[in-house]
């Protein structure tokens, strides 16, 4: 080791060690979200607006029963052509049911598998929740279902169950919040595929992100 790179790695280890031992606020509380505008809606009537602010975001949106989802999966797959899927640890399918010539588990350094990550067809994450209000997935990072899930590839699925949506952004905050005393390092509200209209003003999509978005709410 020179003795540049031996400096650069006892300063790395001092900032780190700083940060652990970092003050801690012990009389802090978490407050919940406050959302300005009340919603009155019943389940039915938020699943409803989700299926439809979702068709509104360029979602293509699909239902299925839990038992039938690795069919239903292969179902869309099928109809793109799309061979290769890129999933993660958490993803609790039964890979063996679904149709791909390669399957690529995200459980490893994306340095590790970036050719992989990013020339597969196509993934499947899991919803934390929906927003009915905005048409949106709240999807949470984590080492078993990295952030790179939803952008790398052409195809992102996206498996939602229909108990919950939540009518609300404030709503969704507050529902991670009670269920993680440590909140994830990202959260990702997904609104369909990638889009930008930066280039005169005309739509492109798959710019940033997925060319296309399925959610299958289950």
């Amino acid at each position: 080791m020179s003795r540049i790179e031996e400096i650069s790695t006892r300063s790395k280890e001092a900032i780190l060690s700083k940060l652990q031992k970092a003050y801690i606020d012990k009389e802090f509380t978490r407050s919940p979200s406050l959302d300005p505008v009340e919603h009155i809606v019943t389940s039915g009537q938020m699943l409803e607006e989700m299926r439809q602010k979702m068709s509104d975001n360029k979602y293509i949106v699909e239902e299925s029963t839990k038992d039938k989802l690795e069919d239903k999966i292969n179902e869309i797959t099928q109809n793109y052509g799309y061979e290769s899927l890129l999933y993660g640890e958490s993803l609790g399918l039964d890979l063996d049911k679904i149709k791909a010539s390669k399957k690529i588990c995200f459980d490893k350094e994306i340095e590790k598998l970036r050719s992989e990550v990013f020339h597969s067809d196509f993934s499947i994450i899991h919803a934390h929740c929906g927003v009915s209000s905005h048409g949106v997935a709240l999807v949470l990072s984590s080492k078993t279902q990295p952030r790179m899930l939803s952008l790398a590839p052409k195809l992102c699925i996206v498996l939602l169950q229909k108990e919950k949506i939540v009518p609300s952004l404030s709503e969704a905050l507050n529902l991670v919040k009670q269920e993680n005393a440590i909140l994830p390092s990202n959260i990702l509200f997904i609104a369909g595929p990638s889009r930008t209209a930066d280039i005169e003003l005309i739509t492109v999509f798959g710019v940033h992100g997925p060319q296309k978005a399925h959610i299958i709410l289950y």
